[in-house]
């Protein structure tokens, strides 16, 4: 194995944990930060000037669903901002190619009757399957009904009915459906070489299906190379039995709730208890008030642990925040979806619920532990664009939406800079620190005007050099 080479970044300005800048020199040798402060070039040691351009630690994505965001880079979006009506989804999904088709991002907006009968009048004559933007439902026309079925055939009768609806409207079925039609894996390489220019060198797989199968390959993935984040895999209970690695390590049992058809709570208390006895916390999707008030109420009973916390918080009344502080969880929280889809939220959500949605300023006046994740492909996948978000607070349109609940972009930073393993707590460059890195065009004064992803010059991750100026 080839020894690691020494890297030295000259005059670059560091962000201490008061706030306070600094010009400096890190030296960094494969995996580690080795020194800060005023450092010589040594013989044959490479050098960058970074001219006074800000370094912070890579960025963190803390909530991804990475596989999914690979297999949308192939897919044709059918939502917003690209899809905004009918006539719009007719153009996407006619347009030249063969074989399957899969659309993503689809909202009612677009299109309020889309189902197996559109599709067949409307789209092209290959299968065609579209994904809503939730990420919960799957609509199938007749060519791709009918090769589900007979790729079901050798199913269990239970598993059968679950993807046999004749309105071609699957549920909740996505780990049946790539069993049965998924030809080949998505191209994670790709995926992970356009998150790795954005700035993220770091992801927590919140994909609520994870288990040993996907750890396994994302351990061949990271060892090939085509995988370049560190991450940290939450997903099911049986995950626990894998033993953490330097890249790899093993996160929260994620639970998915649907408030249509929640469990029941006294078996959600016993998961939780059984994730805590082995030292795991537990990581509970909430969009709506209903998931939340179940979540609370099941934490309330099983006790809680470091660690475990509350995902996406999309509604959350005033009310229910004291019960999160008394509790003592972590909200993991994705504050681009206020400009993805305010307009929406703005149009279909009472107005008295306004300020109940993507809560940050006050979950942090409240002294809740707030961290940021994009959701992605769910959400876009650009940790700058959800920064700003959180500062500004307004809609595609220009719209306000929860004004009060916009943070300093200082806050907004630091929403992506915790560790994987405690996302509420920020990363700074400091001596035997992990050598992922961001260095920016300017300094911080100037990129806090505008939060863009533009500003990057050069992502170390891992400790490798990853040149983003031309982007």
């Amino acid at each position: 194995m080839t020894e690691a080479r020494s890297i030295l970044i000259k005059g670059a300005e560091l962000i201490d944990e008061a706030g306070r800048s600094r010009r400096k020199d890190v030296r960094f040798c494969g995996d580690t930060i080795t020194a800060v402060g005023a450092l010589k070039p040594r013989a044959n040691e490479q050098c960058v000037d970074a001219e006074g351009g800000l370094l912070i630690p890579g960025l963190h994505d803390h909530h991804v669903h990475l596989a999914s965001y690979a297999a949308a880079l192939q897919s044709v979006r059918c939502g917003p901002p690209e899809v905004n009506s009918e006539a719009e989804l007719v153009e996407a999904i006619n347009r030249p190619g063969s074989g399957w088709l899969r659309g993503t991002g689809f909202q009612e907006g677009v299109c309020q009757q889309l189902n197996r009968a559109w599709l067949d009048q409307h789209g092209p004559n290959r299968p065609v399957r579209i994904q809503h933007r939730s990420g919960r439902l799957w609509i199938f026309n007749t060519l791709a009904i009918e090769q589900v079925k007979a790729a079901a055939a050798s199913l269990a009768p239970h598993e059968q009915v679950r993807v046999s609806r004749p309105d071609g409207l699957y549920y909740d079925a996505d780990e049946i459906l790539g069993g049965l039609i998924r030809s080949e894996a998505p191209p994670i390489g790709q995926a992970s070489q356009r998150l790795v220019k954005l700035g993220v060198t770091g992801i927590n797989d919140m994909t609520p299906t994870n288990d040993g199968v996907a750890w396994d390959w994302f351990l061949g993935l990271q060892n090939s190379g085509d995988l370049l984040q560190r991450v940290r895999m939450s997903g099911r209970a049986e995950l626990s039995a894998q033993s953490s690695l330097p890249g790899l390590t093993c996160g929260e049992v994620k639970v998915h709730l649907h408030d249509t058809v929640l469990p029941e709570l006294e078996s959600f208390v016993e998961l939780i208890r059984t994730s805590h006895s082995s030292g795991r916390g537990v990581a509970v999707h909430c969009v709506t008030e209903v998931e939340l008030v179940f979540t609370l109420a099941a934490f309330r009973a099983a006790g809680t642990l470091k660690g475990d916390r509350i995902e996406h918080a999309s509604v959350m009344p005033f009310e229910l925040v004291e019960q999160v502080v008394e509790l003592g969880l972590g909200v993991v929280t994705q504050p681009n979806f206020v400009f993805e889809r305010g307009d929406a939220y703005l149009r279909d959500v009472p107005e008295l619920q306004h300020d109940s949605l993507y809560r940050v300023r006050s979950l942090i006046d409240q002294g809740i532990a707030t961290a940021f994740g994009t959701d992605l492909p769910f959400g876009n996948p650009d940790p700058w664009a959800a920064m700003r978000a959180a500062t500004e607070r307004r809609t595609l349109s220009g719209e306000w939406l929860g004004e009060h609940e916009a943070v300093s972009p200082e806050r907004a930073l630091s929403g992506f800079l915790g560790s994987l393993e405690n996302p509420f707590v920020q990363r700074t460059v400091t001596v035997g620190a992990e050598s992922d890195l961001c260095l920016l065009k300017a300094p911080w004064q100037a990129v806090r005007l505008d939060l863009a992803a533009h500003h990057l010059r050069m992502i170390v991750c891992r400790g490798k050099l990853i040149d983003v100026k031309e982007r």
